[in-house]
C-alpha cells in the first residue's frame, strides 16, 4: 500500500563542498594525522568514489551546472561560465524535477546572492527558495568564512520545520575558499604535510578536516532521524597549483610539467551518497559530476527523468566525460557519434 513506510521518497540534502579534495588522487601524501578519518571511514549504506569536474581552482558554479543540469561543460566554449551566459528561462534541472515528483526544493550559499548570479539562477533551476549570507548568524565563522558547522546545522533546521513534502536541499558552502596563508585568531591549522608542508598546504589540510568533522556531525544527526534521507556530498574543484605544489614536489612531479594523464588528476574530488536506511553499498565509483544527479536518483529509488535515462545509458558507453577532453571516448573513435548524439540534445536542452 502506498501508506507503507517503505515507498515514502527520501529526502535529499546535496552539498556541493568549497575546494573540498581529497590530494592523495596526486600522490603520497604523509600527513600528521588524517585530514579526513570520517569521510575514510565510512562505508556503510555508502555509494563513494572519485568525481570528475570540469575546473581547477576557481569555476565553482561550473561544477554545480553539471550537477543540477546533467549537462557538461565539455561541449560549451572553454571559459565558459554557463550560470552567466546560459540560464535565462527556466532550464531543466534535478530541482525541477524533483519538485514535478512532490519535493520541496531549496537551494542555500552562506555568501553573497549575486555570486555567479545564483538568486537569479536558482529560480530558473526550480529552487523555490534560496537562502543566502543574510540568512546565517554572524557568530560562526572559521577564519572569515561562514563554517561548515554552522552551514550544516543550517541543513537541520530546515530539515525540522520542512513539512510532510519530502525535502530536496541543495548547499553550496564557503569555509574553505581559498587564500590559505592568511592568519586568523579562530582557526589553528592541526594538520602537517610532513615533507615539505606550506602554510597554504597545512591549511588547506586542516580546513578538511574540520570539514570532515561537521560532515560527521551531520552524518550522526540523520542516522537519528526516522524519514528516509540521503546525503549526497562532494567537491567542486581541487586547489590551484600553488596549494598542491608540495604534494606534486614529495612524489616526483610539478605543476608546471604535469603530463596529460597526470593533469587528468587534478579534476579528481571525492563524492560520497550516504543514506540513513539500508542501500546498496559501492566503492572506487568513477563518474563525472553531469552524471551524478542520475546517481543520486537510482541510489534514492526514483524514476530517472528522460534526460537522466539518456545520460545513465550514455555513462556505460563513456563513464567520464570532461572539458579537458572528453575522456575514454575509446582510441578507434567509435565513440564519436555517441558524443555528437549527446551534444546535439545538450544544444536543444539549453538552447531549445
Amino acid at each position: 500500500p502506498e501508506t507503507d513506510d517503505s515507498y515514502k521518497k527520501p529526502n535529499i540534502i546535496c552539498i556541493m563542498n568549497e575546494s573540498l579534495s581529497d590530494l592523495q588522487v596526486l600522490g603520497n601524501l604523509t600527513t600528521n594525522e588524517d585530514y579526513m578519518p570520517f569521510m575514510h571511514s565510512l562505508t556503510k549504506n555508502t555509494v563513494k568514489g572519485n568525481l570528475y569536474v570540469p575546473v581547477i581552482g576557481a569555476g565553482t558554479s561550473n561544477t554545480e551546472f553539471e550537477f543540477l543540469t546533467g549537462n557538461t561543460m565539455a561541449f560549451l566554449p572553454q571559459g565558459s561560465v554557463a550560470y552567466q551566459q546560459y540560464i535565462h528561462e527556466e532550464t531543466e534541472s534535478l530541482a525541477s524535477y524533483l519538485k514535478s515528483l512532490g519535493y520541496t526544493t531549496r537551494a542555500a550559499h552562506p555568501y553573497k546572492a549575486s555570486g555567479w548570479d545564483r538568486e537569479t539562477v536558482y529560480p530558473l533551476l526550480g529552487f523555490e527558495r534560496a537562502d543566502f549570507i543574510d540568512s546565517f548568524p554572524q557568530t560562526g565563522r572559521l577564519r572569515s568564512y561562514v563554517s561548515d558547522e554552522t552551514a550544516f546545522n543550517f541543513i537541520k533546521r530546515a530539515y525540522e520545520k520542512k513539512g510532510s513534502d519530502p525535502l530536496f536541499f541543495f548547499e553550496v558552502t564557503m569555509q574553505n575558499h581559498s587564500g590559505y596563508t592568511d592568519k586568523f585568531d579562530n582557526f589553528t591549522p592541526d594538520v602537517a604535510l610532513k615533507d615539505g608542508g606550506t602554510d597554504a598546504i597545512n591549511t588547506y589540510l586542516s580546513l578538511m578536516k574540520q570539514t570532515d568533522t561537521a560532515l560527521e556531525s551531520l552524518v550522526r544527526y540523520f542516522s537519528e532521524q526516522e524519514e528516509k534521507t540521503i546525503i549526497v556530498f562532494f567537491g567542486d574543484h581541487q586547489p590551484t597549483d600553488s596549494v598542491v605544489e608540495p604534494v606534486l614536489q614529495a612524489n616526483g612531479k610539478s605543476g608546471a610539467t604535469l603530463t596529460d594523464e597526470e593533469q587528468k588528476e587534478r579534476y579528481v574530488v571525492p563524492f560520497i551518497i550516504w543514506a540513513n536506511y539500508d542501500i546498496a553499498e559501492e566503492q572506487d565509483v568513477e563518474i563525472s559530476a553531469n552524471y551524478l544527479s542520475g546517481k543520486v536518483m537510482q541510489t534514492a529509488g526514483l524514476p530517472l527523468s528522460p534526460y537522466q535515462q539518456y545520460l545513465e545509458e550514455f555513462r556505460q558507453e563513456i563513464p567520464v566525460i570532461s572539458a579537458e577532453e572528453t575522456r575514454y571516448a575509446d582510441e578507434s573513435g567509435s565513440g564519436e557519434d555517441t558524443l555528437l548524439s549527446y551534444q546535439k540534445l545538450q544544444y536543444y536542452m539549453l538552447f531549445q
